[in-house]
């Protein structure tokens, strides 16, 4: 029979944890703090409050519900970042409990076994977070994330089988008009591909599971217009490689291992194996219809980017009545588009919409992969400010070039 834990044992549990990392196992009182919160917070909250069981009853089945439905739903601000830490402080505290007596081997190995592969509880994270509770489908779609299986393996994808080609997009140009272009895109991702590839299995950020800074550095140096950026930045702070990284894990040219390593597929020698064309098209399809726009952003980034995503090709359309290489003032432009939407009753409304746009995904991220794939061209206002900078934003104009106008012409529809 299941017995009710008290707040008062609970602490008992936390601050004998805590000094067996601190005095034991030499970790810093910071750490330590850390580590012991995050049990304080699962024994307290998930527990007490939703199981009604001890830190002592914990099995593999508690980790998995907690780490892959109640932690994702019901604490806010959580994201798909808590999820190594968390399990971190799992690992050693039933260590602990197992050392001290309290578990048998066949327990500690069961929760364990629930903490070994990170990955699939950020699968379920960003599963979640992409979901629509404004979609005509939005309740079967919750229904069928929330009785997903816990420990799903990876989606057996076949490497060997041909990418395919979007067809609008294919039609919208031919292979002298990319020659042409000023597109910058295939030789910095090839650039981005042969560098992972001399790097495979490389170790990512404990995280998000991202590109070290060590490798951002090198990445960014040997791109065609180096970005600047502060010596602490992290990958999203390059918009190029959180670019090329997005579409990669997009189009399965590497996979995160559950030893959080980067491993690259054998999909990789087969897009290498496309005609430029064919990799440019590949490639746009993936940013522009495949990839959930809000990947691009730094995690818990906030804003709508999937409302801007869903009026791409309103956009697209916008843009391709823009003249080739006249300079459009970019935040009258939006006002303009937001206003033409028809949505808006006053000029509040119009505000209010366009700052969807301005200070969101499109002006952050979007806009400045056009410019990478040479659809258009801008600069931004030489007095920005430091938080402006430092996000990428605060574009004073753009122009549409001649193949951006060709492009967004066939994606009108």
């Amino acid at each position: 029979m299941t017995r009710r834990i008290s707040e008062k044992e609970v602490e008992k549990f936390v601050e004998s944890f805590y000094n067996y990392l601190k005095q034991e196992k030499g970790i810093s009182e910071e750490t330590a703090s850390a580590h012991a919160h995050q049990i304080r917070f699962f024994a307290l909250h998930y527990l007490i409050g939703y199981e009604e069981k001890s830190l002592l009853e914990v099995t593999g089945s508690d980790i998995e519900d907690y780490l892959g439905n109640w932690y994702i739903r019901k604490v806010f601000g959580s994201g798909r970042s808590d999820v190594r830490y968390i399990l971190v402080a799992f690992k050693k505290f039933y260590k602990f409990l197992h050392e001290r007596g309290n578990l048998e081997e066949e327990e500690l190995n069961d929760i364990l076994s629930a903490c070994d592969n990170p990955q699939r509880y950020i699968r379920r994270f960003d599963a979640y977070m992409e979901l629509d509770p404004e979609s005509e489908t939005w309740e079967g779609d919750f229904r069928n994330w929330f009785m997903g299986e816990y420990d799903e393996k990876e989606i057996e994808v076949n490497y060997k089988q041909p990418f395919e080609l979007n067809a609008q997009i294919s039609r919208a140009f031919s292979a002298g008009d990319l020659k042409l272009s000023n597109t910058s895109v295939l030789n910095n991702f090839r650039t981005f591909l042969n560098y992972i590839s001399e790097h495979n299995s490389m170790k990512l950020t404990a995280a998000n599971s991202f590109i070290s800074r060590k490798h951002i550095f090198s990445l960014n140096k040997a791109m065609s217009s180096p970005e600047k950026f502060k010596s602490t930045a992290n990958q999203p702070d390059s918009g190029t490689v959180h670019l090329f990284y997005n579409l990669s894990k997009t189009l399965n040219l590497f996979v995160v291992s559950a030893k959080n390593t980067l491993e690259i597929t054998p999909r990789m020698d087969t897009f290498k194996l496309l005609s430029p064309k064919e990799q440019f098209v590949v490639l746009f399809d993936a940013m522009w219809n495949e990839t959930s726009w809000v990947k691009f952003l730094p995690p818990d980034s906030g804003g709508r980017p999937e409302y801007v995503q869903e009026e791409r090709m309103n956009i697209a359309s916008a843009l391709s009545e823009c003249e080739v290489d006249e300079k459009y003032p970019f935040v009258e432009w939006i006002k303009e588009f937001c206003r033409e939407r028809g949505n808006a009753e006053d000029e509040l409304d119009i505000i209010m919409m366009a700052t969807n746009f301005v200070y969101s995904v499109f002006d952050e991220r979007i806009a400045p992969a056009l410019k990478v794939f040479g659809l258009l061209d801008f600069e931004y206002k030489k007095d920005r400010d430091k938080y402006l900078v430092n996000r990428g934003r605060g574009i004073e104009w753009f122009t549409i070039t001649q193949f951006g106008k060709k492009i967004f012409k066939t994606l009108m529809g």
